[in-house]
């Protein structure tokens, strides 16, 4: 793992919290792992917190992931977010403007609040804008839960954000027509519009009971996006209701279309295709790999890494001495050794049938040398084979037919036919060769079919050792 560039993403969900493990790696994104675990509602705090710890922990230790590149995402109930426009000359003090202007826009103190803004939008009256408020209180249990397992994530989105940034990735948006994001997570719905590349709204509200196609309808209409008309909008439906729901999502005659949204870029693992219910969780740790089209980040400012500044002159010096060496040494040693590549490919090439014919004499060359080194062995032994063999075939008689020689140091085994075997220990001791004959197994007799009858025979095994003064010579 630590080879590759990897994020993790831990979307914490009403009901369930989901896992997902992202790696980057030669220019291609692939869903490693994920997981997808049930959370009892009616548990007390103390045990749910057990769980979640349990959970992420395992996850960790089964992929060895480090903890520096952690993405966090909490549910969308417990956010509130607002579409602003104001005027340009605002920009300069953004932050300390939306500071200011929070009540208007929210029903809590400003004081127990995270916020944090992106502009979508300039133009030369309105800066358009998207702000994202959590109660510190509906936050920080999360941030103390992870801060027990060692982790300070790098950012904490909402399910929105990085559904969008999952979509723009995969560059679902088309022209200016109206795509909508429709995450059915029950008992909630989330649905966020987009014209083109550009956010312009988003709903979180329950699902009823019945006739749950006709409100996400009416909410759309409602929605006055290029007047509510559905001829223009593409429905793309995630979450984890998604797979259940769509099959029964009607259409109306004017509605545009429904699918699933786009997933191609991310490979899956094993080649299986990244599920779509997980949309949003996908697209949470996406933003640790590459650049994202909502940089939106929740986490207290105080929390999120610093970034060492340096003055701007020498920034800019060292981007002019990079420059050069670029231009200079980089191109130019490239150059070089691109050309010597290129000669010793050629050179290769041209050698290549000579570099053949070599190896196929190198390996006919081995083999004689085998062969020979046989022969050697068997004429340089202390005591020659061949001459072992002949002292056998001068000592005994032409009825013993022997089928089996084996000879290793000192000591030899010979097992065959005889007319009487008992007599071949007498012959073989005479011998100035052999000593300590004897036989290694009962002499059995067996009957010989030939013709003119048949004739009984011996069959015997016998063991025996070269002379002391002939294995030395």
């Amino acid at each position: 793992m630590m080879l590759f560039n990897c994020s993790l993403g831990i979307d914490f969900r009403r009901n369930h919290l989901i896992l997902t493990l992202l790696r980057k790696s030669f220019g291609k994104i692939r869903l490693v792992d994920y997981r997808v675990c049930p959370l009892g509602s009616e548990s007390p705090k103390e045990a749910q917190e057990a769980q979640w710890i349990s959970l992420i922990t395992a996850f960790i230790s089964k992929h060895q992931i480090s903890k520096e590149r952690v993405s966090i995402s909490i549910p969308r109930e417990k956010v509130v977010i607002r579409f602003l426009r104001l005027p340009p000359a605002t920009k300069e003090n953004l932050r300390k403007v939306l500071e200011y202007e929070a009540p208007k826009y929210i029903p809590f103190d400003k004081e127990e609040t995270y916020f944090d803004y992106q502009i979508l939008k300039e133009e030369k009256e309105w800066i358009h804008l998207i702000v994202v408020f959590v109660r510190k209180k509906d936050l920080d249990p999360y941030l103390s839960l992870l801060k027990k397992i060692g982790i300070q994530p790098l950012s904490v989105q909402t399910p929105s954000a990085a559904a969008l940034n999952l979509f723009c990735y995969h560059e679902g948006y088309k022209g200016k027509e109206i795509s909508v994001l429709l995450d059915l997570s029950e008992p909630f719905f989330e649905m966020n519009l987009l014209q083109g590349k550009d956010w312009r709204e988003s709903y979180h509200l329950p699902l009823p009971a019945e006739e749950k196609e006709a409100k996400i309808i009416n909410t759309f209409i409602q929605s006055k996006i290029n007047g509510g008309s559905l001829s223009q909008a593409t429905f793309f439906v995630y979450g984890l209701e998604a797979e259940k729901r769509l099959p029964t999502f009607k259409l109306k005659d004017s509605m545009k279309g429904v699918s699933l949204p786009p997933l191609d870029r991310i490979e899956g693992e094993k080649e299986e295709s990244p599920a779509a219910h997980l949309y949003a969780s996908i697209g949470l740790p996406l933003r640790g790999l590459t650049r994202t089209a909502m940089n939106l980040n929740l986490l207290p400012s105080e929390m999120r890494k610093k970034v060492r500044q340096i003055g701007k002159p020498l920034f800019l010096i060292l981007v002019f001495l990079a420059l050069i060496l670029s231009l200079t040494w980089g191109v130019g040693i490239y150059s070089v050794y691109r050309n010597e590549l290129d000669d010793l490919r050629a050179e290769i090439k041209k050698r290549k049938p000579e570099m053949e014919a070599v190896e196929k004499l190198q390996k006919e060359r081995g083999e004689l040398a085998k062969e020979i080194l046989e022969f050697e062995k068997i004429t340089s032994a202390e005591v020659s084979k061949v001459e072992i063999l002949k002292e056998l075939t001068r000592i005994l008689p032409s009825t013993v037919w022997i089928w089996n020689f084996k000879y290793s140091g000192r000591e030899i085994e010979i097992s065959g036919f005889a007319d009487s075997a008992s007599d071949l220990i007498a012959l073989l001791d005479k011998s100035s060769l052999f000593e300590k004959v004897e036989f290694l197994a009962p002499v059995t007799k067996e009957r010989e079919r030939r013709v003119g009858g048949d004739k009984e025979k011996e069959r015997f095994k016998i063991r025996m050792r070269l002379e002391g003064w002939r294995a030395g010579s």
